[in-house]
């Protein structure tokens, strides 16, 4: 047993993931995963999804659940080790563009400046 299923056996009380909601939009479609086969009914069982795939298949009650579990619908994972820095430096990419845009949405244009000349250096001396 790993430490998300004991997390998950101590909230079984809650009902977190059998509200009305979460039951509706995923009893009503009867979906299973295309790739690993496993079920909504599955996942309420053991408070795992079988792969990646099951995310998308299972979307709004795993956005449902996220929300309560993570108080936000973004879910990013773990980052494998073998491939973390690719994956930070493409992470801290998308954070900088965000901050961009809202630098110049706020008219902000020195801000700006400072985190597009960032961004170039890190695409500049890596290869994505």
């Amino acid at each position: 047993m790993d430490l998300f299923s004991e997390l998950f056996d101590m909230f079984d009380g809650f009902d977190m993931f059998s509200s009305p909601y979460v039951q509706k939009s995923a009893q009503k479609d009867n979906k299973v995963c295309p790739v690993c086969g496993r079920s909504w009914a599955d996942f309420n069982k053991t408070g795992k999804f079988g792969c990646g795939e099951c995310y998308k298949t299972f979307a709004a009650g795993a956005a449902q659940v996220l929300r309560q579990v993570h108080s936000s619908a973004e879910h990013a994972g773990k980052i494998p080790s073998k491939s973390s820095a690719g994956i930070k430096v493409k992470r801290r990419l998308e954070e900088l563009r965000r901050q961009l845009k809202e630098a110049v949405a706020k008219e902000d244009y020195e801000t700006a400046a400072k985190l597009h000349s960032e961004i170039k250096s890190i695409e500049g001396g890596v290869s994505l």
